[in-house]
């Protein structure tokens, strides 16, 4: 399917940011849009998709620097797990428990792994 480009006024209203927010994932280096001669961005279907990502990313209570390590996480190819889920997962979790629950948390998280080696799923 052909990446279809769009400028920053019809990505701003499919995503629902700001033309500034847009512009500071730009600078952040989240998103990569190309030029014009001019210097006019065009965005495609990618990057409306990483910014709808990171969106759902910081709604679900994660930091920018969360969001850009589960955005930047390298794609596994299928049939593996999606290692970027399971990150964004683990960093809800963790930050839903107060830090005395901490040691709980990792021993929980350590024997769900294990189970996911043993069923072949990492």
């Amino acid at each position: 399917m052909p990446d279809r480009s769009m400028g920053i006024g019809a990505v701003s209203r499919r995503t629902g940011l700001s033309e500034r927010q847009i512009r500071y994932y730009e600078q952040l280096g989240l998103i990569s849009p190309r030029r014009t001669p001019g210097g006019q961005r065009y965005y495609g279907e990618s990057e409306v998709q990483r910014l709808l990502e990171i969106q759902r990313i910081l709604a679900s209570g994660q930091t920018l620097a969360t969001a850009r390590r589960i955005v930047e996480a390298p794609q596994p190819a299928e049939p593996e797990r999606d290692v970027r889920s399971r990150l964004m997962a683990a960093h809800a979790l963790r930050s839903l428990y107060p830090v005395s629950n901490r040691a709980e948390l990792e021993r929980v998280l350590s024997e769900h792994h294990d189970q996911e080696e043993e069923d072949g799923l990492d």
